[in-house]
């Protein structure tokens, strides 16, 4: 029950940070009167010298790990509201109200599940993180019940709903039945829209499983919950659970478009074209135009003529700058590395100090050549996956590039992160067909054993990067 797994959790917090409770409980009136916020605790195995605090995708404040572990945040006028901590590549949200006085506990090999709360705002954080560890739950559970039919798939879900309200209820109680109206928004938002994108995941989920032709045919009653689905609430625009819904009723949306008129059977199109007249805040716009240009870059199954007129629109809708320059610098590289091309000289930098023609390496063996990113948080997500395929697909080889580190710092990068310096090569702005390769971000080209280009432009993290390697001839 909710009670008592707080109470093991608050036990545990007291016994580690007591030293740092009476510190914080401490603090002059004068500080409580200017309604000084407490955020601190103790992170067992940090990945890095300081803890970050957000307000949507702005840093804050930062705070400093000492010597024993610790952190404290000591914020004045501060609103209430959702927020996010980050430490190393991990981050999850804090509710905040003034004058809290939050501590955490936390271990870094295993964030989200040794996180805990203790001080005042606890109950309300401790229930908030248990609730995004039951909606992850229950997205693996559901996996298995896309089988049902239509109205027993809807009666697990409305379960699920009851059971979470239960668990919501037990909170009400103990904090005495008045929340402020924020973080019952948030609340509903975290229990009914996870389980409402079950809901719209179930047509594609039942048509694979059951091996069927076409999509099923639902009720009307079975979607009856969109009709209060708010697609511009600006409180709800960092917060998860309501972006990911959103995302994926939009494509839902684009596929029925499809589906009802098949003269509009390109799906990305679509989608922009519904992002457009639905999202009306600019920032949630330009990201889901993005995303979805991204997708259409990566896939090479769509055909010429359908991506120019995904780029014609996306060029005539996003307004993000930053997102335009690296869209169209994207655009250009594969433009000029089509699938079926072969390599062009690749000449880059060994861990020696000698330059060595890529071209060379990928000779009768299926290749991905993948490049690093510069942003930290990726890099590491790009080593991980990197792992994960190696480890998978032993009889392809992959070979990294660095392109935007020096040379000393490269070979430093090259022995933090532990790589086989072998497979490791270092590409200068004065190698030949630099302007084809240049960039931030974490691209990948596959090559067959012949020497051809099967995808120019895909990502570790694309849904149909897999697919791809699997397609590759031994």
């Amino acid at each position: 029950m909710y009670n008592v797994q707080n109470l093991k959790k608050n036990y545990l917090l007291f016994a580690v940070l007591t030293p740092l409770l009476f510190f914080i409980f401490s603090c002059n009136s004068t500080d409580n009167k200017r309604n000084t916020t407490f955020f601190g605790g103790k992170i067992k195995n940090p990945k890095g010298p300081f803890v970050y605090l957000y307000d949507g995708n702005k840093i804050m404040d930062s705070a400093k790990i000492d010597v024993h572990s610790k952190f404290t945040f000591l914020l004045d006028s501060i609103k209430t509201g959702l927020y996010t901590f980050k430490h190393g590549l991990e981050y999850q949200y804090l509710y905040l109200e003034p004058k809290d006085s939050l501590l955490i506990y936390l271990n870094t090999w295993d964030f989200d599940e040794s996180l805990i709360f203790s001080g005042k705002g606890s109950a309300k954080n401790n229930y908030l993180i248990n609730l995004y560890l039951q909606q992850e739950k229950n997205e693996k559970e559901f996996s298995y019940n896309y089988n049902l039919n239509e109205k027993e798939f809807s009666k697990l879900i409305d379960e699920g709903i009851r059971k979470q309200f239960a668990e919501y209820n037990e909170l009400l109680i103990e904090e005495g039945g008045e929340l402020f109206p924020f973080f019952d928004k948030l609340v509903k938002t975290g229990i009914y829209l996870p389980f409402y994108l079950l809901k719209e995941f179930y047509p594609f989920n039942h048509k694979r499983i059951a091996g069927l032709k076409d999509f099923p045919k639902l009720s009307e009653d079975f979607y009856s919950y969109r009709k209060n689905i708010n697609f511009n609430d600006e409180d709800l625009l960092y917060y998860a659970p309501y972006t990911s819904y959103i995302r994926v009723y939009l494509y839902n949306m684009a596929y029925s478009e499809a589906a009802n008129n098949p003269k509009n059977c390109n799906i990305e199109l679509n989608f922009m074209k519904i992002v457009n007249e639905k999202i009306k805040i600019e920032s949630l716009r330009n990201k889901f135009l993005a995303g979805s240009l991204w997708n259409s870059l990566s896939n090479d199954l769509i055909s010429k003529n359908d991506f120019k007129e995904i780029e014609d629109f996306y060029f005539m809708s996003c307004t993000n700058d930053e997102f335009n320059n690296e869209i169209k610098r994207a655009i250009y590289q594969k433009s000029k590395l089509h699938k079926g091309d072969t390599l062009p000289n690749l000449l880059a930098i060994n861990s020696q100090g000698n330059e060595i023609k890529i071209n060379n390496l990928t000779k009768n063996s299926n290749t991905v050549i993948y490049f690093w990113p510069t942003d930290p948080t990726k890099v590491s997500l790009t080593k991980d996956k990197l792992l994960h395929l190696k480890k998978k697909y032993p009889n392809i080889l992959f070979i990294g590039i660095e392109r935007n580190k020096n040379n000393e710092d490269w070979k430093k990068f090259i022995s933090t992160k532990k790589l086989s310096s072998n497979s490791q090569f270092y590409l200068s702005e004065n190698s030949d067909n630099y302007a084809i390769f240049s960039g931030d971000m974490a691209r990948a080209i596959i090559l067959d054993k012949n020497g051809f280009v099967k995808n120019s432009f895909s990502f570790f993290d694309d849904k149909y990067f897999e697919k791809y390697l699997k397609s590759l001839k031994y």
